[in-house]
């Protein structure tokens, strides 16, 4: 994962994280900008992310790890309908919004610790070119 990806990641993490600072405002533009720059910020990650399987694994095995990338997303979406509804329901949507804010920090910390550029990594990015 080369400097350009991580700082793509790093900073759509951070941006995502506004939505819990939008918890402080109360004015309609505030609100929406904050929701703005993380709706932004969401587009950037998740285009990285999308990306990575062709990055890290060889060719033929693309469209396996992307498809059960997204059948985990599908599953994780479901999951989280379920869960927004009981949580705003029984408390309010500020919980919500904190761990929206968190868990896009957490993922960028794991995929720093996880990915590393090593021969493979290379070997795959040169591959292609």
């Amino acid at each position: 994962m080369g400097a350009a990806r991580r700082l793509v990641i790093v900073l759509g993490g951070i941006g995502m994280s506004g939505l819990a600072v939008s918890l402080l405002y109360d004015s309609l533009l505030w609100l929406t900008a904050w929701f703005a720059i993380s709706t932004l910020s969401y587009a950037a990650l998740s285009t990285m992310i999308l990306n990575l399987p062709a990055d890290l694994y060889p060719s033929r095995s693309v469209a396996s790890v992307s498809g059960m990338g997204g059948t985990a997303a599908g599953l994780g979406t479901i999951a989280a309908t379920l869960v927004i509804g009981m949580v705003s329901d029984r408390y309010s949507f500020a919980p919500i919004l904190v761990a929206a804010s968190l868990i896009p920090l957490v993922a960028s910390a794991v995929l720093f610790v996880l990915i590393r550029n090593g021969p493979g990594t290379r070997r795959g990015l040169l591959r292609r070119i």
